[in-house]
């Protein structure tokens, strides 16, 4: 029942913050209350580190016995899998303005879309010749590789979650090809979503 009980707590904060990240909401913010544009993504990230926090603690109180884990020769798998999210993260870092994403780039200017972090124009450089969203892929990876053994709380988390990255990865590519049209839509046929080819296919930049 607990168990239950953490899924479904899990599912509710990333329906919540797929919801307060919809550009319908989004939207809805600006036209309502455009004073507070220039905040939204700060105070949105905010409420992510704050309402993850007792979901986390719940998650850590249910701890119990060990039901999957990276022993034996899974145990270098496990750091190289490791090494490899760490690594997307850090290069989709060079790529991605974080100040925009962060939400402190929208406090020294007026925005609109309530600080929408999508540019006019469409990045391919650096590690998004190679990968679409490397973020969202660094985070799949990190969340079977972030404990070396799994109890039955840590396998519902990570179920749970990379079912919400799966989903907010579509939506995502959703408001990106509304923003890009058919240039997002060229570029879905030629980079892969979250981890990179071994070789870049034809007509890769």
């Amino acid at each position: 029942m607990k168990l239950a009980l953490l899924a479904l707590m899990w599912a509710a904060w990333g329906g919540l913050h797929s919801l307060l990240i919809s550009p319908s909401w989004m939207r809805l913010v600006s036209a309502r209350f455009p004073r507070l544009c220039p905040w939204y993504r700060l105070g949105y990230n905010c409420l992510a580190v704050l309402t993850i926090l007792p979901l986390l603690f719940f998650k850590n109180a249910l701890a119990g016995e060990i039901l999957l884990g990276w022993g034996g020769l899974l145990l270098p798998v496990r750091f190289v899998l490791l090494g490899a999210a760490l690594w997307l993260f850090w290069a989709g870092a060079r790529e991605y303005d974080l100040g925009v994403v962060g939400g402190l780039a929208q406090l020294r200017s007026s925005c609109s879309f309530a600080g929408s972090p999508y540019a006019e124009e469409l990045r391919t450089t650096g590690i998004l010749k190679r990968v679409r969203h490397p973020w969202y892929g660094g985070a799949l990876l990190l969340l079977w590789t972030r404990t070396g053994a799994f109890d039955a709380a840590e396998l519902v988390t990570s179920l749970v979650l990379t079912v919400y990255v799966l989903v907010g990865a579509r939506l995502e590519e959703r408001k990106l090809l509304h923003v890009h049209g058919q240039a997002y839509r060229d570029y879905q046929g030629r980079v892969p979503m979250f981890f990179p080819w071994p070789w870049p296919k034809d007509g890769a930049p």
